[in-house]
């Protein structure tokens, strides 16, 4: 009777242990410290894309005469500057620098056709065009990327739903609905989020919820990754600071997901305007948890890593400083 006991005991000792242990465990964390890259000439970055050994920085429609920055990340050197406001050669009327894990750099112009040019980086760091192509479907600037003739859409102004193309499809070839197609404005839906892509992966990370989907490249499910945050039931306009921000930002590298959890409300953004205290979150393409970073710095709004040094390259929410960018090296990968 006592060695029953002590098993009905035991199992729900499991079984408790079980259920307050739901959240994922990362195997390691570590401490970053703040660097900061510094920036030539008159700069206003907006987005950012890397190509080891170069870091390509985007400008605010502000700098319409030098809307491209390339940089050595050697030594910190610009190397050259490209891409003007207009319609001829290397002009572009509205450019927009997609994240791709292609050895190329991809620009799409939004008011030009939906243009996408394939640009190499030459030795000395100039970009020399390879290949231009026009997607058949109209309204794709919400756009990852997963190889050289497919990529991902997030359909969040006409429905809440992620979808994929090929550059000459004029309907999706999968479909995934993540959010309520009721609500209208995206980031009232509880279920609002950040798309990214590779060449294996499909990553969906919530805005309000610490969850993130990892899909293949056809959209069918292999892993949601969820832990415990405070989410949304519903949104409205004056809830909406008051709400707690999950993952604000990321990015998609060849061998991992980097995912910014910022933990606070929006309202409380204005008393740290600088967002420390955030936690980057790494996952295999699996989404089994890697390391946790905390950042002891500024943290980014934006930002690549180059997986070459393992070295994060972020822009900050207001551009302070403006002659810098933000600089982390990680770590232990």
């Amino acid at each position: 009777m006592r060695i029953v006991h002590y098993i009905l005991l035991s199992c729900c000792v499991f079984f408790v242990a079980a259920c307050g242990s739901s959240d994922p465990e990362f195997p390691r964390e570590e401490i970053l410290t703040l660097e900061l890259m510094p920036l030539q000439g008159i700069t206003a970055p907006t987005s950012l894309e890397v190509k080891h050994p170069f870091l390509i920085l985007e400008n605010s429609d502000s700098r319409r005469d030098s809307i491209f920055h390339i940089y050595d990340l050697n030594n910190y050197e610009l190397k050259s500057v490209f891409g003007r406001r207009g319609r001829g050669p290397g002009e572009f009327i509205y450019p927009a620098l997609l994240i791709s894990q292609l050895p190329e750099v991809l620009i799409m112009d939004a008011q030009n056709d939906l243009r996408t040019y394939f640009f190499n980086i030459d030795e000395n760091g100039q970009f020399v065009l390879k290949d231009t192509k026009q997607p058949a479907f109209d309204g794709v600037p919400n756009i990852a990327i997963i190889n050289d003739s497919l990529y991902v859409r997030d359909d969040m102004f006409r429905s809440p739903t992620l979808q994929v193309f090929s550059f000459s499809d004029k309907q999706p070839r999968r479909t995934w609905q993540y959010g309520d197609p009721v609500i209208i404005v995206p980031w009232m839906d509880p279920n609002y989020g950040n798309l990214y892509a590779n060449k294996e992966r499909i990553v969906f990370c919530y805005r309000y919820k610490k969850q993130i989907e990892f899909m293949d490249t056809n959209l069918n499910h292999i892993k949601r990754v969820k832990f415990k945050h405070d989410s949304p039931g519903s949104i409205t306009e004056d809830c909406l600071e008051d709400i707690k921000i999950s993952y604000s930002a990321g990015y998609m590298g060849k061998r991992y997901l980097y995912a910014m959890y910022r933990g606070v409300s929006g309202g409380k953004y204005g008393g740290d305007p600088d967002f420390r205290g955030s936690v980057l979150e790494v996952f295999d393409l699996d989404g089994n948890p890697v390391i946790r970073y905390r950042m002891d710095g500024i943290a980014p709004i934006h930002f690549v890593v180059d997986e070459e040094t393992f070295t994060l390259y972020g822009i900050h929410h207001n551009f302070e400083p403006e002659d810098h960018l933000l600089v982390y090296r990680l770590k232990g990968l």
